[in-house]
């Protein structure tokens, strides 16, 4: 059994009742001298949309959805995944030439499902979709996944001075956890966020941070799996980071810190970016 469907099997097992399928957002802070806490307890949230009984159009290790599905036209975006292969992000990908010979300013056009890549995907103008299956699954071998309609993250931090700990964020739209806004004294600790279509952490404007112990893996941005902008100041301690799409750290607001993480199975493992301070120690990164 492949490594993530073991640790969640595991997981659900432990604690059936804590599974979500709707995005949380935490909005009640504490204080600098006393912090708010929310534990999950090992609570998942999975906001994902299993469609591997669909009667699929079947090309070899194309499949082509037939028709499109409700609020999921679409997506122009080649940033973030919109669909996954149990914990692999499949990445959608347009025909730029052609889009540059066409003759419609605004054209979107998509890789023919003849030319995809494995782990590549487009859409028909119905708004059917097709993919090629990931290396590693062969076809009909693993569950199919959408994320949400819409661009839901599965945490939302809307409030300061709190630390949010023992949370797996699976399958969002967008990241498994965002901070946006004038955020600070967050800490997460021992949280999880697998296969979400754009970002596993991300902070934005001028959120302060801190991470420990947690693991980011298996996300669909074109960033990272870590993307932390604009005037955020954040630290990662003790992270494990691998299997994102991009690199392991896009780092591109004020200043950050990443000590004694591990980053493997990815392309980068630290993109700075726009002058970004950026203290690193004890890093193992094991190149591809």
């Amino acid at each position: 059994m492949h490594r993530l469907a073991l640790f969640l099997s595991l997981v659900f097992t432990a604690y059936s009742q804590e599974i979500r399928h709707t995005p949380l957002t935490l909005k009640d802070g504490g204080t600098p001298d006393k912090p708010a806490v929310f534990d999950g307890k090992g609570m998942i949230i999975d906001l994902g949309i299993d469609i591997t009984s669909h009667d699929w159009e079947k090309q070899g290790d194309v499949w082509i959805s037939r028709g499109p599905f409700e609020k999921h036209p679409p997506v122009e975006d080649v940033q973030r995944a919109a669909l996954f292969i149990e914990e692999v992000p499949i990445r959608i990908t347009r025909d730029r030439a052609a889009e540059q010979k066409s003759s419609e300013k605004g054209k979107v056009l998509y890789t023919a499902p003849d030319s995809l890549k494995p782990g590549q995907m487009g859409f028909k103008a119905d708004g059917s979709f097709y993919f090629r299956w990931p290396e590693g699954k062969s076809p009909g071998s693993a569950k199919i996944f959408l994320p949400p309609a819409g661009l839901a993250s599965c945490v939302n931090i809307a409030c300061s001075y709190i630390t949010i700990k023992n949370i797996t964020a699976l399958h969002a739209a967008n990241d498994g956890f965002n901070i946006h806004g004038p955020r600070i004294g967050i800490r997460l600790e021992n949280v999880k966020a697998f296969s979400n279509g754009d970002e596993g952490i991300s902070a934005h404007e001028t959120v302060q941070m801190d991470v420990f112990d947690s693991e980011i893996a298996w996300n669909g941005s074109s960033a990272g799996g870590v993307a932390d902008v604009n005037d955020s100041v954040t630290t990662y301690t003790n992270c494990e980071v691998h299997h994102n799409t991009a690199a392991g750290f896009f780092l591109e607001g004020k200043s950050h810190r990443v000590t004694r993480c591990r980053i493997h199975h990815q392309t980068q493992d630290i993109v700075i970016r726009d002058g970004a301070q950026v203290e690193q120690s004890g890093n193992e990164w094991l190149k591809p």
